[in-house]
């Protein structure tokens, strides 16, 4: 369940750019002869529906229905007296609740130009739809197409806009700046070779550190965070942070404990160079090159590999997605760069930054930042602000004139 602030302020995305995805949407849905595309989301996977309206799936499901022509409907099992705050932090005007999901798409069918009459009905990113709802569909709409599509809206996020730069600045300094405060003070590394501590994860200075993060994380206003722990060798412990900052992710990964070690300098140089090959063009095997004759020092029998995962597949750690091999990486597009190994004993450690890709290589985002949009070079615009003018800014942003927000 996602327990974050949802905030929809047009000083941070204008109303013009929410209309504008939806339009972009509908003209591909013409071009497509699709009469009425279908969006599913649910609490693990909506970034989608987030996208195009801003809502957020806190809890169950939902499907967005956009036709070819006029304003979406959101659909949901929700009951109505969570309408009006879905209105007030959303771009949707129109919202039908039901048991259903088949007879609320009939009703918003019906409801098109031509009384309804049978036609295309298009299901986006169809490989992520549960079976059991697309049979539901395929009941109550006997005589329509129903057509499985590509991750259309995904493509539109793909690339983000100056106002998501923006925003992405801000969620990866914040990210950037907890991740670093969970991992400061650990003890150094002991005895390199040694097996990881039976504690592990749920020690206490795994909770410590978890809770490093929630407090800086939430209270800069993110959305949803996931905090994951590990131990590697020798009393290293990592720490990995996952950040939803109003429709957009970040992810970065730290080693505390790891001075004096010896294979944790190994892991480091490898991310530099698998960081230092992100840029555009570059796929996997060009960052696991780069990485490789680092990795090749860590302890015999580790298992380490190299990858990237877009921003817009963070919610699920890249896990729902099928990325072909190859897959080169987009200029403009912002990625986390991982290099993670399993390590002998059972061990396993992870460094990891979200970049902004340029031709000319990668911008972290996840690094000592300043505030401020990012430049279609991925350059930052601003110079840093002091801490009291951030936190001003970032806890203030929502009471801007028309801004709304909702926890």
């Amino acid at each position: 369940m996602k327990r974050g602030l949802v905030v929809l302020d047009p000083a941070e995305v204008p109303v013009d750019e929410w209309r504008q995805r939806v339009a972009d949407l509908q003209r591909r849905l013409a071009e497509e002869r699709v009469d009425l595309a279908l969006v599913y989301g649910d609490v693990f996977a909506s970034d989608d529906i987030a996208y195009l309206t801003n809502l957020c799936i806190y809890w169950n499901e939902g499907v967005l229905a956009v036709p070819a022509t006029g304003e979406p409907v959101f659909l949901t099992k929700l009951s109505p007296r969570v309408h009006p705050w879905m209105r007030r932090v959303s771009t949707v005007t129109r919202i039908a609740s039901g048991k259903q999901f088949g007879a609320l798409a009939a009703k918003a069918a019906a409801e098109l130009p031509g009384g309804g009459e049978p036609g295309t009905l298009g299901l986006i990113d169809a490989p992520l739809w549960p079976a059991s709802v697309v049979a539901e569909l395929r009941a109550a709409l006997p005589g329509w197409q129903v057509r499985e599509l590509p991750s259309w809206v995904r493509e539109q996020r793909a690339v983000p806009s100056a106002a998501e730069r923006a925003l992405l600045a801000e969620a990866g300094r914040v990210v950037g700046r907890a991740v670093d405060a969970a991992v400061e003070d650990a003890a150094p590394a002991g005895t390199e070779g040694s097996p990881p501590p039976a504690a592990a994860a749920e020690g206490p200075g795994g909770r410590d550190r978890v809770a490093t993060v929630e407090r800086l994380v939430r209270g800069a206003g993110f959305l949803d965070v996931q905090v994951h722990t590990a131990h590697g060798l020798d009393g290293v412990e990592c720490v990995q942070v996952t950040g939803q900052y109003r429709t957009l992710w970040v992810h970065a990964a730290r080693l505390a404990g790891a001075a004096g070690s010896g294979w944790a300098a190994a892991l480091g140089e490898a991310h530099e160079a698998a960081l230092a090959a992100a840029r555009e063009g570059a796929c996997d095997a060009d960052l696991e090159a780069a990485a490789r004759p680092a990795l090749d020092r860590l302890p015999e029998g580790s298992n380490a590999q190299v990858g990237w995962v877009d921003q817009t597949d963070l919610a699920s750690g890249g896990e729902y997605r099928v990325r072909p091999a190859g897959t080169p990486l987009r200029a403009g597009s912002a990625v986390a760069v991982t290099v993670d190994a399993l390590l002998p004993g059972g061990g396993y450690a992870a460094l990891a930054d979200t970049v902004f890709v340029t031709a000319q290589g990668a911008r972290p985002l996840t690094r000592g930042c300043g505030t401020g949009a990012l430049g279609d070079d991925g350059s930052h615009q601003h110079e840093q602000h002091d801490e009291n003018d951030r936190h001003e800014q970032s806890t203030n942003r929502a009471a801007a004139p028309g801004g709304r927000s909702t926890q």
